[in-house]
Parts: C-alpha cells; structure tokens; sequence
C-alpha cells in the first residue's frame, strides 16, 4: 500500500488472505507543498494547495502501479518455475477521478490518501512462504495436494515421462491426478517395469542422493535388448530362455531392458521449507517505486503551469 502515513506491516501466515505493504511517501510529496504553493498558487494560494493535494494523490497512484511493473519483473527473474497465474499475482488499487477530485477540493485529507498494491488472496495462500524475514515451515493439510503428506511435484519428471504440464495457474491437472490414483490402486509391483513404451506408475520409496524418500514414482518403459548392448557377450546374450524340467535350455523370446532409470514424479514430505526469496525482491521493487517521487511531482508541477500560460494566467 503506497501511502503518506508511515504503517506498520507484517506476515502472518495464519489467516492469510494476501500479501500488504505500507509504503511511506509523506516526506517526499510535502518537500513539493512550497513549491506548488509558491507557482501554481502565485495569485491564489488556496489553489495552489488544491493542486498540490491532486498531485499527491496522483504521485501516490503512480508509485503503486511503478511498484507493480517492477514486482513482477523481478518475480518473473526470481522464480524458477512461472506461470500467468503467479506473474499476475500482483494488483494495484489506485484512487478514483472522483476521489482525486474531492482531494482538489480540499474535501479528503492528504493526509490519508493511499494506493493498494498487494499479492491477490488466491495467490498467496501459495506465495505467502517465500516473503517473511526468516525461512518458513509448510506442513500437511494447508495447500496442496494430500492431507497427510506434503506432495512436492517435479515438473520436468512428470513432462518428460507423462507427457503433462502445469495448468495455467500453475496447479497440476485433475484428470492427471485421477489418472495417478487409478494406476496406484492397481496394485502394481514397483519392481515391475512399465509397459513397452510408456511410463507406468507406483507409489513407493526411491533414493535421492543417498536418501530414502517415498513418494509417486515413475516406472521405464521397457524395450527389447539389441546387439549393440551385448556385443561383449555374444549373440546368445540376445535371447531369454529358460531351463526346462529335462535340463534342456528353450528360448522364450527376446531379452528386455529398462530404457531408463525410475523418476520422481511427486515427492511425499512431513514438511516442506521455504526460503523468503521473494520478500528482497519485493522490498527493491517498492524502494524504488518511490524513488519516483520527486519526477512524478515536478512532472505535476510543469503540467499544471504549463496549463496555466496556455490560459494567460501564469506571471513571470
């Protein structure tokens, strides 16, 4: 929230129905009350004030809509994984004509005037554990997908063997999940490879650098072995045969390999933590939104002048 008055702002994630900045301008519009008094109001000084309380409010609109553009740029160069539903996560609020006008006419303090820019509350409830001043905990049953397990998706595994992408809004599709749950209570043993081809599914335990975690796992594919793979071992090493109840050797047909190796898909986690990477960037863009300030008020100041020559009211 751009505002004159210096406010207080905080994360609290219980609650949480967006992310709201107060955003001190006060300084820096009164440093222009003179200024506008002494030219605008050269011959009326109650107009110069009038002006000079439309130019805070439009100074205070502006900062806001600058703190929005610079926020999602830096959200977009921040975050590694986007979307049109996170990018346009950010909002602004600015005061209405009749607003700025009642402001003119001395109607509505400058004092309390203000611009709401803030993360929207659908967004949030997802974004609000990257602001903050310190790492924060998710656990179970907040956001996502399951109630007991915290279900972390790896995106380019589920692309790359299930041939599916995040929605628009970043979130995983429905009938993707359907799918899932449908493969899983198959009952399939993990150990058992997918089908010739495609990628199957099982919800078991996989080791990620050293570690057991459990999770849903992808299964390979599996394709004939070829002569290029066991050159070293002969042609026999072709076929796959086994040894009857007279000894002798029957071939069943060819032998198979695993294309790859198994994937994550969804990573089941107690509890997830979350760096506040989005809080600095947040923090830069707002800084210098208001930096603004001085060039959006000299920016008034001339138009409102140059408004008054072009009447013939301005005195050299």
């Amino acid at each position: 929230m751009a505002r004159r008055k210096q406010s207080s702002s905080g994360f609290n994630l219980d609650g949480f129905d967006g992310v709201d900045l107060a955003l001190d301008l006060g300084e820096a519009i009164d440093r222009w009350r003179d200024e506008f008094v002494r030219t605008v109001g050269m011959t009326d000084p109650n107009r110069g004030m009038a002006k000079y309380r439309r130019a805070a409010g439009w100074a205070v609109d502006e900062v806001a809509r600058q703190a929005v553009l610079n926020i999602r740029y830096r959200f977009h160069s921040t975050m590694k994984r986007r979307s049109p539903w996170t990018e346009s996560a950010v909002a602004y609020k600015r005061l209405s004509k009749a607003e700025l006008n009642a402001l003119e006419r001395g109607e509505r303090s400058p004092e309390d005037v203000y611009a709401h820019f803030f993360v929207k509350a659908k967004q949030s409830v997802y974004l609000k554990y990257l602001f903050g001043m310190e790492p924060n905990i998710r656990l179970p049953g907040d956001v996502g997908l399951a109630r007991n397990r915290i279900l972390i998706p790896w995106w380019d595994n589920i692309t790359k063997t299930q041939g599916v992408r995040p929605t628009k809004d970043g979130g995983v599709p429905r009938a993707f999940l359907s799918r899932l749950a449908r493969e899983v209570s198959a009952d399939r043993s993990p150990k058992r490879s997918g089908t010739q081809g495609r990628w199957g599914v099982y919800y078991g335990a996989i080791k990620i650098h050293g570690q057991a975690h459990e999770g849903y796992i992808a299964r390979p594919p599996r394709v004939p072995v070829t002569e290029q793979d066991v050159l070293h071992r002969g042609h026999s090493a072709l076929d796959q045969v086994i040894q009857t109840r007279g000894g002798d050797l029957r071939r069943i047909g060819r032998k198979l390999k695993d294309v790859d190796h198994p994937r994550v898909l969804f990573l089941a986690v107690d509890k997830a933590l979350y760096k506040p990477i989005l809080q600095k960037p947040w923090d830069e863009a707002c800084s210098d939104a208001a930096s603004r300030v001085p060039e959006i008020m000299s920016q008034q100041l001339n138009d409102n002048l140059a408004h008054m020559m072009k009447k013939g009211t301005y005195l050299r």
